[in-house]
């Protein structure tokens, strides 16, 4: 049996059809009307809430656990636990864009691209000079060998005038001819992020960056994390394909209104860089992270691969390259790779260095001229604004900068100065240096007790959910429907996090035998890397103290390696140098990380 489902979002009105007993966000995805589902629709996280504005129907145990009274009253269900019995009509969240990171730190780049474009003229034969036209076609290319296509090209052109060959100089091989005379040539470098994707559009005759289109990784819908998504995936090759359909789908929309926008033809896009975690890269092509999930955590694949366009669905020149930098582990993917090259490796000489990206999963790089230690810590979500209680992404709306000044007055900053909407990263970060610093919180972590807190802190204090809170913003305040607090569930994910991220560096210094002191620079990598406050992860011991002045935030890391690998097919055999040297630490294994997580969990 049939029923009807009414959905408004951004004041649209949609009128969708589904099964009796289907679940609401099923038929919400497959009508892509995409939630936020950090969880994965498992029904752990409560972000995927939806305003019933037909007969409301009971609510669930699991949802009075995850949903204020004040949602449950105003008609808030979770559609992960809806199940359709009858016809219905929801409203759903707006669609809301992320605050995406797209610059990275400064670095010349040599322009020395692997495609080029040859425009040259053939000789006519004659009977005293009866040469082929390939062989006429390879001493103007400066080339040895041609594919089968561009031979066929070659065979319908008219020779009488001007050529365009499109070489690929590594090979010295033709892969292209056409008739005339067109020197437009363009490549992309793509960081495929678990949360974003950022694609840079370069022009290859002069290396200048043209334009960049960014959008939320819409493989979100099946996980905030990899791990979700791998999870989703368990047992079932059509839903890797799903991860990796989605992920195509909209990086081919990206590669089209960046052609529109600067009005080039996707034939004279010739190259495609790719960099992403390991995890991602596997669902990129269409394989099972599977390996990666459980011990040994082996990935299928760490070397660049190198792909040509129709095998990836990617809407490009058929004739062009694709190219997913190697990564290293299956954790240290080619993001870190790209960071690397950012930072630019050769320039250690008698110094150390680190380099962190803080997500999900902590990846970390301790390096001199010598020596490069990488290692990977899950310091879980809570970063990215998952498995915390008014936590979300880096949208508009989102506090990003948060101070007590002084007897519970407040400063606060919200991404776009849009009303305050819950607690990103960067903010969540502020709030407990802030909680700390004015004495709501012990180095335990916990909240003192009201007969241990001055009148202006305990009138800040609250319940909720069973958990002793911090009312970060009051209704009033934010001029807002309902007051945004950090419980003490929240703070003890971010010290699973902080613990993490710290003991990983502890571990990486030990193995080197050096100290804080020794290092000359620490590069911050990534979204939260590059917004976070310094002095506030020091102050809640996520980095040391001993290395705030040294802090660098490097933005983009990732895009920016990716753009010099596109540019410069010398960075390839570099790579090869870098990752011949690397000493990765598995953590998981390794008693002195055990010893300094639960050390480091502490403030």
């Amino acid at each position: 049996m049939e029923h009807q489902v009414i959905v408004w979002q951004n004041n649209e009105r949609k009128v969708l059809t589904a099964d009796k007993g289907q679940n609401l966000l099923e038929v919400l995805y497959q009508n892509d009307t995409l939630l936020d589902t950090p969880c994965g629709g498992q029904g752990h996280c409560g972000k995927c809430k939806v305003k019933v504005l037909s007969t409301l129907f009971p609510v669930s145990s699991k949802e009075e656990e995850l949903l204020s009274e004040k949602e449950v009253e105003n008609g808030f269900r979770l559609a992960c636990l809806t199940t359709i019995t009858a016809d219905m009509e929801v409203k759903v969240e707006d669609d809301v864009e992320l605050d995406i990171l797209t610059e990275g730190i400064n670095q010349e780049i040599d322009l020395d691209s692997e495609i080029k474009k040859v425009i040259f003229e053939i000789e006519e034969p004659n009977l005293d000079d009866q040469r082929d036209f390939l062989t006429r076609v390879q001493e103007k290319t400066n080339t040895k060998r041609i594919t089968l296509k561009a031979l066929q090209q070659l065979d319908q052109v008219d020779k009488r005038g001007s050529l365009t060959a499109v070489i690929n100089t590594a090979r010295q091989e033709v892969v292209g001819i056409k008739t005339g005379k067109n020197n437009q040539l363009y490549g992309i470098a793509a960081d495929i992020g678990t949360t974003t994707v950022v694609l840079y559009l370069i022009d290859l005759n002069t290396g200048a960056e043209v334009d960049t289109y960014s959008f939320n990784n819409p493989q979100k819908i099946f996980g905030a994390d990899v791990i979700s998504r791998v999870n989703y995936t368990l047992g079932s090759q059509r839903k890797v394909e799903e991860l990796q359909e989605v992920l195509i789908r909209e990086f081919n929309d990206g590669i089209l209104s960046l052609a529109d926008k600067n009005e080039i033809e996707t034939d004279d896009l010739l190259t495609v860089i790719f960099v992403g975690n390991t995890i991602m890269l596997h669902t990129l092509i269409g394989l099972s992270a599977e390996s990666i999930a459980k011990a040994p955590y082996t990935p299928i694949f760490t070397e660049e691969i190198e792909l040509k366009p129709n095998q990836l669905g990617v809407n490009i020149n058929s004739t062009g390259l694709i190219k997913l930098l190697p990564s290293i582990s299956g954790y240290i993917g080619s993001d870190i790779v790209g960071d690397m090259l950012a930072v630019n490796f050769n320039s250690f000489v008698d110094s150390w260095n680190l380099i962190i990206d803080i997500g999900t999963n902590g990846e970390m790089v301790l390096a001199n001229q010598d020596n490069i230690y990488t290692c990977a810590t899950a310091a879980g979500p809570a970063f990215e604004g998952a498995k915390i209680t008014f936590g979300v992404a880096g949208i508009s709306g989102a506090i990003a900068e948060y101070k007590i000044i002084e007897q519970g007055k407040i400063e606060y900053q919200t991404i776009n100065n849009q009303p305050a909407k819950g607690i990103c990263g960067s903010g969540l970060l502020d709030i407990v240096a802030e909680l700390l610093t004015a004495g709501f919180l012990n180095n335990k972590g916990a909240f003192y007790k009201d007969e241990e807190l001055e009148p202006w802190q305990q009138e800040r204090m609250t319940e909720y959910r069973g958990f002793r809170s911090y009312i970060v913003l009051t209704a009033d305040e934010a001029g807002i429907e309902e007051d945004i607090l950090v419980t003490q569930k929240d703070i003890r994910e971010v010290q699973l996090a902080k613990g993490a991220i710290a003991a990983g560096i502890e571990v990486l210094l030990k193995k080197a035998n050096i100290d804080y002191e020794i290092l000359d620079n620490l590069y911050l990598a990534g979204g939260f890397g590059n917004y976070l406050d310094p002095h506030s992860a020091c102050v809640i011991n996520l980095l040391p103290e001993e290395v705030e002045e040294k802090i660098i935030q490097i933005g983009n890391g990732a895009g920016v390696g990716a753009k010099m690998y596109l540019m410069d097919q010398r960075i390839a055999s570099y790579v090869d140098q870098l990752r011949e040297q690397v000493d990765y630490i598995e953590l998981s294994s390794s008693s002195d990380f055990q010893k300094e997580f639960m050390n480091l969990m502490e403030f």
